[in-house]
């Protein structure tokens, strides 16, 4: 049925349109009769066309209307027009919760008024033995005058269908996902995944979850695939929500969370119930949380947290620092492998080299439960080593040790530190646990040595640096072919320089390939070797099955890296255009690495990107951070242009654009264009040419310099051949609002087509 403002069906006008969804599209109308603004759904012809579904539709509906709750949508009407059923409800005026959950997590004191609204709503339908089935923050709405509203029964089940006329299970819809299970993944109980009878403590699972999310901003049960996914829920507690949430609220959520349907609350009223003991004051002025940190080691599993802090170099040799960083790095990776420690990102713990901190005050602020601190003093060829674990609530040492040895033993040393330190914080390693620690490839000393430099050099971020990164690794390699990081380190820098317009993206990533061919014939686990190869798929193959593959098999081999989760949630928001996803994975980048500015910088850029502007406050964090950082005064930059803010944009251009990323250059020919500094932008493009001479200048830049010369064909011209170079920018290209006077351009639309890229979105 195609409808258009001003049909009718029987009473109802048609306004217009409000969305549509795998359940139907919804209308905008008006009630002729009561003269009031409604808002009707009309089935899909799945439904339509099967007469036992119809009148499961009735009953329902009938079920439904009987519904009369001030936290739940109100049901007026159902009916049939030209053999398509429809329903009539309230029309709302309002936001969804997951349109509020873009912008990061609630307030403590909103989320706990809210969880307890959406309670009470559920308690009236479990009272009328209906359970919802879908709660999740698309189906909450949070209406103008702060009320809520429980939306979309459209997968809700009748406990005792025989109170409405039935003597059967009523169910409106038979699937979401066709042959496996009812419901939205990250949302589902463990027995509702495992297609199992439900019951009202299914939808406490969910309102745990949806609970959890609003105090946190991350759902409980992440993962890259749906597998994980659904592993994450069957297996895995979330970490623990933050300390600072009072112990009462994170037991409510705990108790909705557990895995078993009986140790849950039995039903909404008793949730509800257990909220409105909380003291409301206990809330009030409570500095939002932010992201889930691990803090503690949850009831019924999980495991110790760790940081593991730079090492000290105490060799009065500056010339040694690659060396200390290097070992705190193999330490760190090789405690992360053991099971049940969880360990947080390099980040972590290097934003606070050099500054002596308190491990009380280290383990408040980042969420570790325990940190690893030492020193290294090279004297010729002899090192010493010095380790100690701390309990970071009190600060008092569990275990310590140093060891004296040569140089030549210095892989030995760190595997006896890294065994020693997972088993005090295990009853007991096991042995095959052990071995894995131990069992890798040795390299050659000399090797490892230029690669630990090369690492060193990685981490500062500079086009120079990461120049002289590849010299080192590629030294490396000739010392020792079979050593599989340096293959994997040269093609991550590649990977980084072909994406950000430093090299020819073709040249990069010709090289890229053959690198992570040597890469995966050594070694399959190297996860940075995966995420770089979801820059090679996506960011300039624009294969995007491939990359999604790839992103996600490097977040599985390093949950705690949150650079790969933010290459991925560009992916996710530039080419498949999946906003709420990328959002989540950038916060979720930000929770893993919240001391690192250049994912604070990308995380931020990928908000941006899906209109959340709450990105720019983690872009000017990692300023905070980092005042020189070229690409967070780049993407400040960036986006202040795509929303109009000339003015502001251009100091954090320039600088950008000193620093050698060249981008920067069309940003600042658009924004003088739009301040009327016409002669600005001709000696811009004008620098481009001399540049050109001598090294990469991206199309992209080009065709925003043509864009501010309101050269339309020409700006075209060179997103074809951004497009054909493999220009990562082509598959942000939704994401650049200044690009809004091309979007109705057949050429435009044929650059998505060709691409994949789904049409606007936001």
């Amino acid at each position: 049925m195609s409808l258009a403002a001003g049909d009718r069906l029987d009473r109802y006008e048609i306004l217009g349109p409000l969305g549509a969804g795998g359940m139907g599209e919804v209308w905008r109308a008006r009630d002729t009769e009561l003269g009031r603004e409604v808002a009707i759904k009309i089935l899909p012809d799945a439904l339509a066309s099967n007469p036992s579904r119809l009148e499961r539709f009735r009953r329902e509906g009938r079920a439904l209307a009987s519904l009369s709750h001030p936290n739940l949508l109100t049901v007026y009407d159902i009916g049939l027009a030209d053999g398509r059923p429809y329903s009539v409800a309230e029309l709302l005026r309002g936001k969804s919760l997951r349109k509020v959950l873009r912008r990061g997590p609630c307030p403590a004191e909103s989320a706990v008024a809210w969880g307890l609204e959406i309670a009470r709503g559920l308690a009236a339908a479990h009272a009328k033995t209906i359970v919802h089935r879908d709660l999740k923050p698309d189906n909450i709405f949070l209406t103008r005058d702060n009320g809520v509203k429980i939306l979309d029964f459209g997968l809700a089940k009748i406990l005792e269908p025989e109170l409405f006329d039935s003597a059967n299970d009523v169910t409106i819809s038979e699937s979401t996902d066709i042959g496996t299970v009812l419901g939205t993944m990250g949302y589902m109980a463990p027995e509702q995944l495992r297609g199992e009878p439900v019951d009202t403590t299914t939808d406490v699972f969910a309102f745990g979850c949806v609970l959890y999310e609003m105090l946190s901003g991350l759902r409980p049960f992440a993962g890259g695939s749906r597998a994980e996914q659904i592993s994450s829920v069957l297996r895995d507690d979330p970490a623990p929500l933050h300390k600072r949430i009072p112990l009462t609220v994170r037991s409510v959520v705990r108790r909705c969370l557990e895995k078993r349907p009986h140790a849950r609350y039995q039903g909404a009223g008793e949730v509800a119930a257990a909220l409105e003991t909380i003291d409301p004051a206990s809330l009030a002025d409570l500095e939002t949380p932010g992201a889930a940190m691990p803090t503690e080691i949850s009831e019924g599993g999980g495991g110790a947290t760790v940081v593991v802090m730079p090492f000290l170099n105490l060799s009065g040799d500056i010339e040694q620092e690659y060396l200390c960083d290097g070992m705190t790095e193999e330490i760190l990776w090789a405690i992360g492998k053991v099971r049940g420690i969880r360990v947080l990102a390099r980040s972590s713990g290097f934003a606070y080299k050099g500054t002596n901190a308190d491990p009380r005050e280290v383990g408040l602020a980042i969420g570790a439960d325990h940190l690893v601190e030492g020193s290294f003093r090279r004297l010729g060829e002899r090192v010493r080593i010095a380790a100690r674990l701390v309990q970071t609530s009190d600060g008092s040492q569990l275990w310590g040790d140093s060891y004296d040895r040569t140089v030549s033993d210095i892989f030995e040393l760190q595997d006896e530190v890294s065994v020693e330190v997972a088993n005090q914080l295990r009853t007991a390693l096991l042995e095959d646990e052990v071995n894995r620690l131990r069992q890798r490839h040795t390299p050659d000393r000399e090797a490892n040595d230029l690669y630990m430099r090369g690492r060193y050099l990685w981490y500062r971020r500079r086009e120079g640096d990461l120049q002289a990164a590849i010299a080192l690794f590629e030294k490396a390699v000739e010392k020792d072919p079979e050593y599989a990081q340096p293959h994997a380190g040269i093609a991550e820098v590649l990977g980084v320089l072909g994406t950000s317009a430093y090299m020819d993206p073709k040249i990069a990533f010709a090289r890229v390939r053959t690198e992570l061919d040597c890469v995966f014939a050594l070694d399959e686990t190297i996860a940075s070797a995966h995420a770089t190869k979801g820059l090679l798929h996506g960011y300039h193959e624009f294969q995007w099955e491939a990359a999604e593959e790839a992103f996600q098999r490097a977040i599985e081999l390093e949950p705690n890296w949150g650079h790969v989760k933010c290459w991925y949630a560009g992916f996710l928001g530039g080419a498949r255009r999946l906003l709420d996803e990328s959002a989540l994975q950038a916060r979720a980048a930000t929770a893993a690495e919240p001391m690192a500015p250049v994912v604070q910088t990308m995380a931020g850029v990928n908000l941006l990107n899906a209109g959340v502007d709450d990105g720019f406050t983690y872009i000017r964090r990692a300023l905070e951070m980092d005042p020189e950082l070229p690409t967070a005064h780049h993407f400040l930059g960036f986006h202040l242009v795509n929303r109009g803010r000339y003015d502001e944009a251009l100091p954090h251009l320039e600088r950008g654009f000193r620093s050698g990323i060249f981008l920067d250059a069309g940003m600042l020919a658009l924004a003088w264009s739009k301040l009327g500094q016409l002669d600005r932008v001709a000696g811009i493009e004008a620098q481009l040419d001399e540049l050109a001479e001598s090294r990469y200048v991206s199309h992209f830049t080009r065709a925003t310099v043509a864009l501010a010369k309101d050269d339309v064909e020409v700006c075209l011209d060179c997103i074809d051949t951004a497009r054909d170079q493999g220009e990562y920018e082509v598959m942000m290209i939704e994401c650049v609002d200044y690009l809004a006077p091309l979007r109705s351009h057949p050429r435009y639309k044929r650059h998505l087509e060709i691409m994949g890229i789904p049409e606007g979105v936001r």
